[in-house]
């Protein structure tokens, strides 16, 4: 026997052990009266914004008004100042410790019921099982998948992975009477005044000391999370040489991870941009909401651009498209095959020029500030 197999069918069974502990009936619907909610939601960051226009909605049917968030120490990064977020909870799944750290805490808090954001997890898994163990609510919100069916009690419409994700989050509320139609569903990040002004003043780098520069700023991102996204930064330079001839006096800023803040540099002294370190991620948060214009990867970056309604030119893989940021102004240039490599500049340019041509003097605002 194939040894990936084995190892599917006791990873299942474990699911299965872990779920026959769960309480409450096996299937269930959520009773008419305001609930203590706990939502999960622990993994990347753009994962976390996707879902914070969820959690909004979720807030209003809520005891406290408030949902309280299990994500990662980078994720709940996201949810900083939002008032519509009560405790948050750091969990790694990779961790036993952050297991037991965690179970007597959310113990504590007796939930009513856990949504599980997740609406993308695998046939099997474990480590929504076991945080849903640890709290002990009676009721379990997810999408249903066959097999996560022994999971969840209360469960919805799976995610077909062709939606849009946050269309096809939409079925999560369902359950707690909610009528889709009747909301926004765009992601939300609150930023504060000194995280804004703080942002503000690293836009007046020495490129933008230029005579009568524009007021149009572009927001250039380099990093991925993963290699095979990764446009090389000539293609990077290529593009924006073309947008600078246009656009001489136009501001942009070049961000990337920390560790790439040598490419950052280079990439922003070949276009007379200014490379803006961002060692945090709420760094990050307050350029993009004081950008006008974002130019991105398929990253966390252009779902933060879709959070603040800022129009973007987004590169993402056509095997990703569920994962596109919600009603996007600009333009999503797609590309196939395992890398990025294969796309060319001549792809992305016309796109970033019509990009500043229709949204250079459009403003948002969807910007918050706490």
């Amino acid at each position: 026997m194939d040894i990936r197999n084995i190892e599917k069918a006791w990873r299942y069974a474990w699911m299965r052990a872990i779920a026959s502990q769960l309480p409450g009936p096996r299937t269930t619907s959520l009773p008419a009266r305001p609930l203590k909610v706990l939502f999960l939601r622990y993994e990347r960051i753009g994962d976390m914004i996707l879902s914070s226009g969820v959690i909004r909605i979720l807030s209003q049917v809520s005891t406290e008004k408030k949902i309280d968030v299990v994500g990662t120490d980078l994720s709940l990064a996201v949810l900083e100042n939002n008032h519509y977020v009560g405790k948050t909870f750091v969990h790694d799944r990779k961790s036993w410790r952050s297991y037991a750290r965690l179970a007597p805490a959310l113990r504590a808090e007796k939930y009513d019921v856990i949504v599980d954001g997740r609406i993308n997890n695998p046939q099997i898994f474990t480590s929504t099982p076991l945080l849903m163990l640890a709290a002990a609510a009676p009721y379990r919100v997810g999408a249903s998948s066959g097999k996560s069916d022994v999971v969840y009690n209360v469960r919805v419409k799976p995610f077909d992975r062709v939606t849009n994700f946050i269309e096809a989050s939409k079925p999560l509320t369902e359950p707690f009477g909610i009528v889709a139609d009747d909301h926004d569903w765009r992601p939300e990040i609150f930023l504060t005044r000194e995280e804004r002004s703080a942002a503000e003043a690293a836009w007046l780098g020495p490129s933008n000391r230029v005579e009568q520069p524009e007021d149009t700023r572009l927001l250039v991102n380099l990093s991925v999370s993963e290699k095979t996204r990764r446009w090389p930064d000539e293609r990077f330079v290529e593009t924006l040489r073309q947008v600078r001839e246009r656009y001489p006096r136009m501001p942009i800023a070049v961000i990337a991870l920390p560790s790439e803040s040598a490419s950052a540099r280079a990439v922003a002294s070949a276009i007379n941009g200014d490379y803006v370190p961002t060692p945090t991620v709420r760094d990050v948060l307050a350029l993009v909401g004081t950008s006008h214009l974002v130019f991105t990867p398929d990253t966390s970056i252009s779902h933060m651009a879709a959070a603040f309604d800022k129009p973007a030119v987004v590169m993402l893989n056509t095997d990703c498209r569920a994962y596109a940021p919600w009603k996007n102004k600009g333009e999503i240039v797609f590309w196939e095959g395992k890398t990025i490599d294969a796309l060319p500049t001549s792809a992305v340019v016309g796109p970033l020029l019509k990009l500043r041509s229709e949204f250079g003097n459009y403003r948002s605002g969807a910007a918050k500030t706490s």
